[in-house]
């Protein structure tokens, strides 16, 4: 099994995002996070750990909440 890289866990976001095993809003939120983390490193302004750390922190509120129903919900009254 690989070790864990924040490109890794980008993809895990992106995998949970498309499988609709999270909410939506918090994965694409999460994934242009990691997607920032992962630059920061490349720039020098984060270190390894702390790019891995940010980049498992963001994926954890990634799969927090689950997604909501899909719209429109048909027991929706309207009010």
């Amino acid at each position: 099994m690989p070790t864990d890289s924040p490109h890794i866990v980008l993809d895990r976001i992106r995998t949970a995002w498309a499988s609709r095993r999270s909410c939506g809003l918090l994965a694409v939120a999460a994934g242009l996070r990691v997607e920032r983390v992962i630059a920061l490193a490349a720039a020098g302004c984060l270190s390894s750990e702390d790019a891995l750390r940010l980049s498992l922190e963001a994926e954890a509120v990634a799969l927090y909440l689950p997604p909501l129903p899909a719209a429109p919900c048909p027991t929706f009254t309207g009010t």
